[in-house]
């Protein structure tokens, strides 16, 4: 267990009991990840740790800047884990040569990042190159940081007719050839695992035949269960046939009644809410992860609000996993020092 934001800060001594937070973050269980160790738990014996993405703030704002006010944002309300987009934050650019500095002002603020998602175009052969150094740059950035995992998400450009890239089955050779390979430099070169993120883009036929045909050494899953969900998955029943590939779920919520954004052509409707307010079956999730004693990570996410602002959802969700599913989430050490 690498958690080198509690024992640095433990070290400093100053507004921190460390036997205090050992005994909080015990809570959660330790931060283990990977198949193969999953045990029939109870209720009671929840082994999965919950922390919040950082989309809202960075999608509308994409900058490093914007990453640091999530951090305040999230340990705000508690919350001590957290997942940026690195293809808008752009960390290991920022901090790669950093680290120190990077670490200190984490442990300033009370929030760490579990993971990152990545964007690449995974589709494109000739973009390979420069997709291992991109890749070995993010998985360097987080085995030096502490961090656990990196989510891989496959980016396509263009539209026609108004309607969004669809993907070929040339793509999806070239795609399931590049997260192999990626996988297993992230893997092998850093420790840290890979795992496939899809989004509601990409066709479920296409979401199988990624799943099926990568290298389960190599790829593992991040199963996004809104986007699952706007896909025409049953999210809960696609996570239970794809559950030893798991090891980092995103929840978030999404309405089919809803205007879809408009990148996804005019056909498309539906769009994600917070927790509780759309037709994903969460207690259904939870119990099933408990039941088998998940022990990787969930992360609660919304693309965007229609709330007065960010933190107004961050907390309808926060509240929503602790009250309504009474589950814990992975707490923060302290309250961050500054707004």
């Amino acid at each position: 267990m690498n958690l080198w934001w509690r024992d640095e800060a433990a070290r400093r001594g100053s507004n921190f009991d460390r036997r205090q937070f050992l005994q909080s973050s015990g809570l959660a269980g330790a931060i283990l990840l990977g198949g193969g160790r999953r045990q029939p738990t109870s209720r009671n014996q929840q082994k999965f740790r919950i922390g919040m993405a950082a989309t809202e703030w960075l999608a509308p704002s994409p900058s490093t800047a914007t990453y640091w006010k999530a951090c305040y944002a999230i340990a705000s309300i508690g919350m001590g884990a957290m997942e940026p987009d690195n293809s808008a934050a752009q960390l290991d650019s920022a901090y790669g040569s950093r680290i120190h500095e990077f670490r200190s002002r984490s442990i300033e603020i009370g929030a760490c990042p579990t993971g990152v998602y990545q964007a690449l175009s995974l589709h494109i052969p000739a973009r390979l190159p420069e997709m291992r150094s991109k890749i070995s740059a993010v998985s360097g950035f987080l085995k030096a940081v502490g961090a656990q995992y990196l989510n891989l998400g496959w980016d396509v450009h263009g539209a026609s007719h108004g309607q969004p890239y669809r993907r070929t089955p040339e793509d999806v050779k070239n795609a399931i050839h590049a997260m192999d390979e990626l996988g297993r430099l992230s893997s092998e070169e850093h420790g840290i695992p890979m795992a496939y993120h899809a989004e509601r883009d990409t066709r479920k036929e296409i979401v199988r035949q990624v799943l099926d045909g990568t290298n389960p050494d190599y790829v593992h899953w991040c199963a996004d269960v809104g986007h699952l969900t706007a896909m025409g998955f049953d999210a809960v029943a696609v996570v239970k046939a794809y559950y030893s590939r798991l090891i980092v779920s995103h929840w978030k919520d999404f309405d089919p009644d809803l205007p879809a954004p408009k990148y996804l052509g005019g056909e498309a409707r539906g769009d994600f809410v917070e927790l509780g307010k759309g037709v994903v079956d969460f207690p259904v999730l939870a119990a099933f992860l408990l039941a088998n004693g998940y022990d990787g990570w969930a992360m609660i996410e919304l693309d965007r609000t229609r709330e007065p602002s960010v933190l107004t959802s961050a907390w309808e969700m926060e509240r929503y996993v602790t009250e309504d599913l009474r589950l814990r989430v992975y707490p923060t050490h302290h309250r961050p020092l500054t707004a």
